[in-house]
């Protein structure tokens, strides 16, 4: 009995775990999708005026 409790908490541990890693994952590839977008953006397709503004 010990053994299957022990089982279920390591699977539920497992899956939080994979949950979060996929998650942070998917901050990090979001975050490197905005610097592309910066990076690769043109200048004078920018609506905003000389000022920013």
């Amino acid at each position: 009995m010990r053994d299957h409790y022990d089982a279920r908490l390591w699977n539920d541990g497992h899956e939080e775990l994979r949950t979060s890693v996929d998650r942070l994952l998917r901050r990090i590839m979001q975050a490197f999708h905005v610097l592309h977008r910066i990076h690769w953006a043109a200048p004078w397709t920018d609506q905003r005026g000389p000022c920013g503004g």
